[in-house]
């Protein structure tokens, strides 16, 4: 697995953590935080990953790049569960629970 994709199992709170993880000292900081969600890098990998936590930016999560792609929801949010939900039509349906619901401002 490459850094990218572990990078893409990363849970949208985990991302802003990371996004939020200073400069100083980021190789201790960088450690704790792999160390506290239990992921594994190589030196390579982590060296990437402090560009990664220098630049501010992380490799987009497969869902994102769903989205990007045209697949994905627009930015629609489950009522039930908070989850994302995708549809290519006017109904969308949730990822995470199976909730249904029409796309927003789709008549």
């Amino acid at each position: 697995m490459t850094i990218t994709q572990k990078f893409a199992t990363l849970t949208p709170e985990q991302r802003e953590k990371f996004k939020e993880l200073k400069d100083a000292a980021a190789g201790v900081v960088l450690d704790a935080f792999l160390d506290e969600n239990n992921l594994a890098l190589t030196d390579e990998e982590k060296a990437q990953a402090l560009e990664y936590l220098k630049s501010g930016k992380l490799p987009l999560a497969d869902e994102e790049l769903e989205n990007v792609a045209g697949g994905g929801c627009g930015g629609v949010k489950c009522n039930e569960c908070g989850g994302n939900m995708n549809g290519p039509g006017a109904t969308v349906t949730c990822k995470s629970c199976g909730n249904q619901k029409r796309r927003p401002g789709v008549t």
